[in-house]
């Protein structure tokens, strides 16, 4: 084991640190995990965490990030119609919650719930980017005369996200593709076909 441990270098013992961060916390919940748990799972020492990762929390969220970019890649080009754009967009984060690393984000915000560091970091790190890539295709619908010209309210933006949040905490078990279709066609596309004139770009 000794041996093993002096070979492993750069992105092969970093994957095996993440993959062991995250499984340690799917089997005993953030607040009890430890470096010393995730080195040991990982087969390696916790002086080599240390010299890159500050504490658990830092080593967490990158490990996070890194899951969740393999996972959830940037969307493509908007696919011409809004209904479908919206549904991939939120189809994305309901397929990430039904997976091991979705358990974390859970974790992760809980624990950020406490933390307004950890939830500043959180929401910079994964919520903004898919928050700008529905923006995006938010507005090249506008454009096509899809939906009203409109300064977009934050909220509704948040609302399917939420819902999808909301849903797995409460249930145990993520959104179907019934029911993000039902987000998308009940809630979403409503408000932004019918937006308060309070909203609309002058």
């Amino acid at each position: 084991m000794s041996s093993c441990r002096l070979r492993r270098r750069g992105e092969v013992l970093r994957d095996a640190v993440f993959a062991a961060a995250l499984a340690e916390i799917a089997d005993v919940g953030l607040r009890r995990v430890s470096m010393e748990s995730i080195a040991s799972r990982a087969g390696t020492g916790k002086a080599a965490l240390y010299r890159r990762w500050p504490n658990v929390r830092a080593l967490v969220i990158e490990a996070l990030g890194n899951t969740m970019d393999e996972i959830d890649a940037p969307l493509p080009d908007s696919t011409g119609s809004l209904r479908a754009d919206l549904l991939l967009i939120f189809g994305r984060i309901a397929s990430a919650l039904d997976s091991p690393s979705g358990r974390v984000v859970l974790e992760l915000v809980s624990e950020a719930s406490r933390d307004p560091d950890m939830m500043a970091e959180l929401q910079a790190r994964y919520g903004s980017r898919r928050q700008l890539e529905a923006v995006r295709l938010i507005e090249q619908a506008m454009l096509r005369g899809e939906i009203p010209r409109q300064d977009l309210d934050p909220f509704v933006l948040m609302a399917a996200p939420a819902l999808l949040f909301h849903q797995l905490i409460l249930t145990g078990t993520p959104a179907s593709e019934e029911q993000v279709a039902h987000i998308v066609d009940h809630i979403v596309l409503p408000l932004l076909r019918q937006p308060s004139e309070a909203l609309v770009s002058a």
